[in-house]
């Protein structure tokens, strides 16, 4: 019996969960890695000591490679397939990191980070919908939190490794190892990814109905003739019955969407929910505490850097607790619990650094920590969930790279600005965050129905499809 077929039930579903994270540990030690060597003389010195200005082009130009990433997910991913999508988008990562460790200029690190996104930006809009197909629905949000709080140990590893090389060597190894470092992530997935299934529901919307079937009994742990397989069996054949007699979606149909099941809402929420996300101000900390620290706190360069890490550290902790209650508590109150935390963070932090005493720059630097313990318990996995969970099978590829697609494209904003914006405006950077964060308390109650409701109305829908189906064939 080989490897493949071995694995079953939960122990299939764990090596899911762990290729996959693989992929997401990558994606967190990419945010990370530059954050931690920004303020760096040797790297700074191998791309030419830019400016500011050029150094935030630098950082925020791999999520222009993420955003052509998802692009290609959304345009090819579905025929690709799930794993294929991750496969390709883990090859074309490896390639990146090549390029960037080999760096002897500007011009070639940028390179090595837009090929490196155009890998992350597939992996990142696939992964979600992999795993989520991958698990039961009660687990579904358990299992993709488990992923996102990866992505942040990903984050650790990067400022911890980045702080390592920094106090105990010297020369270009300070920042070549730690760049280099990446490809073992994306190796272990290319290596282990083989050896797992297709999602059932991407293999039953192709036609390959006794695959899925026996793809779906092995993540079950049981026979294709167990009756929890047969009941998640005739769900699927009801969804694509639902996607086959209903008026086919297209890019046109956006404008003019008058299908019940009213897709151009859903995709418009996965653009908004990490619109959102990102206005919180997150990647104002992932990519440049260090300046952050060093400029708006206060603290010295090597202090900076070991404070950097111990702040990715309770980023990382915040991230565990919704393993255990997203699934209880639900979505939307996870959203608005967090932005009510993030906001008093924020609204703290700031006043802290522009009232610029010691005493509340410490208050300001405890802040941090309190906001990056919030967003790890909020905002930080539900964006990620959400897309694959409100959109129908059909668009769930479209949705998830859409709400990716809006991730990478306001990362790029934030990062190309921020440099330049603490330089030369200071504590008043982040009255932005305050405001956005405010507006998203709102927007979230109003318009982000718990996932809940929009399972118990897409059900409703398929029975009244499925009886006017059976009175039309009696007719």
């Amino acid at each position: 019996m080989g490897l493949s077929n071995f694995l079953q039930g939960r122990l299939l579903r764990w090596a899911i969960t762990v290729s996959a994270g693989s992929c997401y540990l990558l994606f967190g030690y990419d945010q990370g890695v530059l954050g931690g060597l920004v303020t760096q003389p040797s790297f700074l010195d191998a791309i030419g000591r830019p400016s500011s200005s050029f150094l935030g082009t630098i950082v925020a130009l791999y999520n222009i490679g993420c955003l052509a990433g998802c692009i290609f997910a959304a345009l090819f991913g579905n025929r690709l397939g799930r794993k294929n999508t991750v496969l390709l988008g883990s090859v074309i990562m490896v390639v990146g990191g090549v390029i960037q460790t080999a760096t002897y200029g500007a011009a070639q690190l940028i390179v090595g980070r837009l090929v490196s996104g155009l890998g992350n930006g597939m992996n990142t809009s696939t992964i979600p919908v992999y795993v989520s197909e991958c698990s039961p629905a009660k687990y579904r949000g358990r299992s993709v939190a488990i992923q996102l709080s990866i992505v942040i140990f990903g984050t650790v590893v990067a400022y911890w490794l980045d702080y390592g090389t920094i106090k105990n060597l010297t020369g270009e190894v300070v920042w070549r190892f730690p760049i280099a470092f990446q490809n073992v992530f994306a190796l272990f997935t290319i290596f282990t990814l083989p050896f797992l299934p297709e999602t059932p529901r991407w293999l039953y919307s192709q036609g390959r109905k006794e695959e899925a079937v026996s793809v779906l009994a092995r993540l079950q742990g049981s026979s294709v003739d167990d009756p929890q397989v047969k009941m998640i069996e005739a769900e699927m054949a009801a969804a694509l019955q639902l996607e086959e007699e209903s008026v086919k979606f297209s890019f046109k149909d956006l404008i003019n969407d008058k299908t019940p099941v009213k897709n151009t809402r859903r995709l418009v929420l996965c653009f908004m929910i990490q619109f959102w996300q990102q206005f919180t101000g997150i990647n104002v900390i992932a990519f440049y505490v260090t300046i952050v620290l060093e400029v708006n706190v206060g603290l010295s360069r090597e202090t900076s850097s070991l404070v950097a890490g111990c702040i990715q550290i309770a980023f990382w902790l915040g991230t565990l607790p919704p393993i255990f209650f997203l699934d209880k508590l639900g979505r939307r109150p996870t959203l608005l619990f967090g932005s009510i935390a993030l906001l008093t963070a924020m609204a703290i932090f700031t006043a802290g650094i522009a009232v610029n005493t010691k005493a509340t720059a410490n208050m300001a630097l405890a802040m941090l920590f309190l906001y990056e313990i919030s967003f790890g318990m909020s905002w930080n996995s539900i964006p990620w969930l959400y897309a694959a969970e409100i959109t129908p099978m059909q668009l769930r590829h479209v949705g998830s790279a859409v709400a990716t697609f809006s991730e990478w494209l306001w990362t790029f904003v934030i990062a190309q600005i921020t440099p330049h914006a603490i330089e030369n405006a200071g504590w008043k950077f982040y009255l932005l965050f305050c405001v956005m964060i405010t507006l998203n308390i709102p927007f979230t109650f109003f318009f982000f129905p718990e996932v809940s409701v929009i399972f118990t109305m897409q059900r409703q829908f398929e029975y009244s499809l499925s009886a006017f189906s059976d009175k039309r064939k009696d007719s």
